[in-house]
């Protein structure tokens, strides 16, 4: 059996700071076979410069503009030619040299759609990741820095929605792990070194929680106060409060506080969204594409 290919994406946009150590992190795997893709969202820095001096080692680079991070990532779908895709963020490096081989190498996956580990937070050390079911995806989500897609996944379930300018890829996980003909596989082992620094919590995705909360409630006839649901109750709250719709507020945000693992995170969490904004500390809802 032929080893499989394996498309590694990296979305830029201003990442000079940072995106040679992640395509050094790539090309430096013991794993050959394997193509960086780098979908450019018409950087204005030096991106391009470092995209270039690496362009002889490159599957694929465009330099355009986009409609954010998830338009660039669909573009590289249809771009790579790899039977596997792990999107790595510019920001991002492989956790060593042999990260592929030991994921790919001799390992039994015809029947796996998608493989799936562990990351280490760059801020803290920390190791996030474990074995997920569909309640507990829905509970967390995994880091698509750690998810290694199949491209049957996208053919069977299409690309990612640009309904969710933010959690997009939690969207596309809650599908995948809702559909139990997609075979998974987690594998015990640390596959990125992830910024956790990323987007700000002062970036809220507009429809996300909303959304996600009717499915869960209405197809899926989960409990209104089940565990699970304790950040779309929290978030969707807050982002109706900051919407102009106190009485969905006073519905949803006092739902988080008596369900779930985090009653005093989301309530001191909730505290401190107010204070801000009381500083004129500016919150940010990002709407998305409507359906």
């Amino acid at each position: 059996m032929n080893p499989p290919l394996i498309s590694i994406v990296i979305v830029t946009f201003n990442a000079g700071s940072t995106l040679q150590s992640a395509i050094d992190s790539v090309l430096s795997q013991t794993y050959k076979h394997t193509e960086l893709v780098i979908i450019d969202g018409d950087s204005k820095d030096n991106t391009l410069e470092i995209i270039k001096k690496n362009s002889a080692r490159l599957g694929y680079f465009i330099s355009e503009k986009d409609k954010g991070v998830y338009d660039a990532m669909n573009k590289a779908i249809d771009a790579a030619k790899g039977d596997w895709i792990l999107f790595l963020g510019a920001d991002d490096t492989l956790y060593n040299d042999k990260v592929l081989s030991d994921i790919f190498a001799g390992r039994d996956i015809e029947e796996v759609d998608l493989l799936y580990g562990d990351v280490e937070f760059t801020t803290n050390k920390k190791r996030y990741g474990a074995e997920k079911d569909y309640l507990r995806l829905v509970e967390r989500n995994i880091c698509h820095q750690a998810m290694f897609h199949h491209r049957r996944i996208f053919e069977k379930l299409g690309k990612f929605s640009m309904r969710y300018p933010v959690l997009a890829d939690f969207e596309m996980n809650i599908r995948i792990f809702h559909d139990e003909t997609i075979g998974k596989k987690y594998i015990p082992i640390i596959i990125t070194f992830f910024n956790n620094t990323g987007m700000s919590s002062s970036v809220l995705d507009r429809f996300f929680h909303a959304d996600m909360l009717k499915k869960f409630l209405e197809e899926d006839k989960m409990p209104f106060l089940a565990p699970q649901l304790q950040q779309y109750h929290f978030y969707h709250g807050l982002i109706s409060l900051f919407s102009g719709k106190p009485g969905i507020a006073l519905r949803q945000i006092p739902a988080s506080w008596i369900s779930g693992k985090r009653k005093l995170f989301y309530f001191l969490f909730g505290i401190k969204f107010l204070l801000r904004t009381l500083i004129r500390d500016k919150i940010i809802i990002k709407p998305g594409e409507p359906k």
